[in-house]
């Protein structure tokens, strides 16, 4: 700001001192020699005005975009507290329209998010920490009756007890770290690769009928389908609807594949109790259950639906709760993929 006054006081005085020499020259011709004798006169009077006037411009300038950004200043202020005191709160937006008021806007949306992102995390941690603490009490519940009568107590199930709370930490703990990578966008690209989707599909079957050897797994209409696509979140995806299906179906899981206009479709459905219309939406968030039919003894960590719709999304696809049979619940998966010619 200094540099630039400066520099129109030396153009303003460098053109007073021009047009003085000019002046002199060309009066000096035609008028008397009174006349002539005053042009220095005044051009001494310019040039002692003209660094007053840069001044007084200066200041006006100062003044004026102190006062124009005395709103910009309010909203610092506001934004700083809110961030640190009350995340729950908004800065004013002023009624002057314009890019103030659309600055305050940006600010309060920004805040907006940083709350929802905050709010969030607390329920992760909170619901995590009670998750974390169901095992851990059974665990430590059983250890504690084995230890306090050695000669009754049945060391054979207690260790089976022991085993089996442990593999349901260890499926929350890795549910929980594939959940913090999803949400701090961590982790690797993964290019697409050749994945046989009806021999994928009845492999994790398999794999999640053997939790409960009474419900019957089936792939409908196995014909060969080779298609182009992330294969680690694309058996991600499958396994954890299929262990959720297995764990609520009374009998039978059906298994359909689909393909079309570069799309993968695969639908799973149960014959459990179903998910109320309601619902639909609400299953696919963390630690979900819906009553009994998701309770906790029978092994889901509540994150299985909420990661398989996250990595569909990141897939640009959709994961959906889809009419089907009755009773029962389908979940509809619809996915990018070019299809090969030849089957692996």
């Amino acid at each position: 700001m200094a540099a630039v006054i400066a520099a129109v006081i030396a153009y303003l005085w460098a053109v007073a001192g021009f047009g003085s020499f000019r002046l002199r020259g060309d009066l000096a011709d035609g008028l008397s020699d009174v006349t002539a004798s005053a042009v220095p006169v005044v051009a001494q009077f310019l040039m002692a005005l003209a660094p007053l006037a840069v001044v007084t411009v200066a200041l006006v300038a100062w003044y004026a975009t102190r006062r124009a950004l005395r709103p910009v200043k309010r909203i610092r202020i506001r934004a700083a507290h809110l961030v640190s005191a009350d995340p729950g709160g908004r800065v004013e937006v002023p009624n002057t329209g314009g890019e103030i008021a659309a600055l305050a806007e940006v600010v309060n949306g920004t805040l907006a998010r940083a709350q929802r992102a905050g709010d969030a995390q607390r329920r992760l941690v909170a619901d995590a920490a009670h998750e974390l603490r169901s095992p851990l009490a059974v665990l430590h519940a059983g250890l504690e009756v084995a230890l306090a009568y050695p000669d009754r107590a049945d060391w054979r199930q207690t260790v089976v007890t022991a085993a089996e709370q442990a593999d349901r930490l260890t499926a929350l703990t890795d549910d929980l770290l594939l959940m913090a990578q999803l949400d701090a966008g961590r982790g690797t690209p993964v290019p697409p690769s050749p994945v046989d989707v009806p021999t994928t599909l009845i492999r994790l079957a398999t794999e999640a009928q053997i939790a409960r050897r009474h419900v019957r797994v089936s792939v409908l209409d196995p014909e060969p389908l080779l298609v182009l696509i992330d294969r680690t979140s694309f058996e991600r995806i499958a396994r954890n609807l299929l262990d959720n299906a297995v764990r609520h179906a009374a009998t039978v899981v059906e298994v359909r594949v689909g393909i079309g206009a570069g799309r993968l479709r695969i639908s799973i459905a149960d014959d459990g109790p179903g998910i109320p219309e309601a619902d639909r939406e609400r299953v696919f968030e963390r630690f979900t259950r819906l009553g009994d039919a998701r309770e906790r003894h029978r092994g889901g960590t509540g994150l299985g639906l909420a990661i398989a719709r996250e990595l569909a999304h990141r897939l640009d696809g959709t994961l959906t709760v889809e009419d089907g049979r009755a009773p029962g619940a389908t979940m509809s998966i619809d996915l990018p993929a070019d299809v090969l010619d030849e089957p692996l």
